[in-house]
């Protein structure tokens, strides 16, 4: 049975993880924080504050489902934008596009639970999966 990150909670898939999140294929793009599609560019925002990459933030909702995710857009538009803001932060961040591959975990496009218009999607990926071998680096605007 595949598992979640060792960080995550213990009642993360029992409580956390929203009951109508789906192991299926989305078109999505991600950014790539740190200059190469690796393992290390595919674990969520929970795993990053664990391991020390980014700082905590000042008010964490343990219970939200979106902590523990893998952020991706459906929209390029969107991920670029990201990538925009995380351009000041980060040495060499990039724009890849893939699949949510469902056997690396659940996803779900977050407006499905909170009310916003944008096409960001969560994944939940689990541990001992390869999810990037699903992407590949975009020149530029698609």
């Amino acid at each position: 049975m595949k598992k979640y990150p060792e960080c995550f909670p213990e009642n993360f898939e029992t409580d956390i993880l929203p009951k109508d999140a789906k192991k299926e294929n989305k078109s999505v793009y991600r950014v790539i924080k740190f200059g190469t599609i690796d393992r290390n560019g595919f674990i969520g925002t929970y795993e990053e504050i664990q391991r020390g990459l980014i700082p905590p933030k000042k008010r964490m909702n343990l219970d939200d489902p979106g902590l523990y995710s893998t952020s991706c857009n459906m929209k390029y538009s969107e991920a670029e934008y990201a990538l925009n803001m995380f351009m000041r932060h980060y040495p060499k961040p990039f724009i890849a596009k893939g699949e949510t591959e469902g056997s690396c975990g659940p996803c779900q496009l977050t407006s499905e639970r909170e009310k916003r218009s944008d096409t960001h999607v969560d994944w939940w990926i689990y541990e001992d999966t390869e999810p990037q071998i699903y992407f590949s680096e975009v020149s530029n605007s698609e």
